[in-house]
């Protein structure tokens, strides 16, 4: 099935804990590039920053996130959205280290990208505002229950910084029930779209996960992980991290479903899974924030 990338026992391990952490994947030059393309980002919205050396901009990047957002948040918001799109970050998604390597997990010849659900995030020193608490990515995504993440930091993520908790074993459970809040996102927050509904109970049967990663390394993890944001509280050094997230695009759900995916796409779970969604759960979306914060 193409260039394996994994060893056998990566991928076992995937499949008994639902994630695997991969040391040294993704190449280091390209996610140099993505950070450079991020530093002329910041240094176009903000006059007072000039760009970064490429040999110190790994080091640099991070006291420029906050600058910008001591000064101007709503610059900040610009480029936190925008950043998704600059080309190196494509690179890496497209790759053929993350893409191969996927190929294994879902033992899939046909794995498709969630274009609508890739993105880069910059996570501010003690901010738990745009947190994302305990989830599992189906109910956002919902492209297939066959589907599985890429995590990476462009940084590399202490302990400090908070990496990716995660409740191993929990993918067994299956898609999970949930409160529906906010399943389309008309607040903009898409951290506040859905809630499990019984996390506690989640928290007692399952023993937390987390990992530093350096730059080159990758979490992946099962769409029925259940998982969190960490918490950064490292003082001066912002948590620079990206999302790819992955399907099986000949999976049977897929298929019948057009390659649709989740509220990005227009997708509502409460129709596609009314079993499972919590009675009486909804509630008024609120107003936009200042940033659209898709993930």
């Amino acid at each position: 099935m193409g260039d394996p990338r994994l060893s056998d026992a990566e991928v076992l391990a995937y499949r008994r804990d639902g994630f695997v952490v991969v040391k040294n994947l993704v190449p280091e030059p390209v996610t140099l590039d993505a950070l450079v393309a991020i530093d002329g980002l910041l240094c176009a919205r903000d006059p007072h920053l000039a760009r970064s050396e490429r040999s110190t901009v790994r080091q640099e990047i991070h006291g420029k996130i906050c600058d910008l957002a001591a000064r101007d948040r709503a610059a900040l918001a610009s480029v936190y959205d925008a950043i998704r799109k600059v080309a190196p970050f494509w690179a890496m998604v497209g790759g053929e280290e993350l893409v191969s390597a996927v190929r294994q997990l879902l033992s899939s010849e046909s794995p498709g990208v969630i274009f609508r659900g890739c993105g880069i995030r910059l996570d501010l020193p003690g901010e738990d505002k745009w947190r994302s608490a305990w989830h599992q990515e189906y109910h956002s995504q919902m492209s297939s229950v066959r589907g599985v993440t890429a995590w990476f930091g462009l940084v590399p993520v202490t302990t400090q910084m908070g990496p990716v908790e995660l409740l191993p074993g929990s993918h067994e459970r299956g898609v999970l029930p949930v409160r529906c809040p906010d399943p389309m996102n008309v607040g903009k927050n898409y951290t506040e779209t859905f809630v499990l509904d019984d996390v506690d109970d989640l928290l007692t049967r399952y023993t937390r996960a987390s990992t530093e990663t350096e730059v080159g390394d990758v979490v992946f993890l099962d769409f029925l992980t259940v998982h969190q944001s960490g918490h950064n509280r490292d003082p001066l050094r912002s948590r620079v991290t990206c999302q790819a997230r992955y399907f099986d695009m000949l999976e049977k759900e897929a298929v019948d479903h057009g390659w649709t995916g989740g509220w990005q796409e227009g997708g509502d779970f409460r129709k596609r899974h009314p079993e499972k969604v919590v009675a009486g759960s909804d509630s008024p979306a609120r107003s936009p924030p200042e940033s659209r914060r898709e993930g």
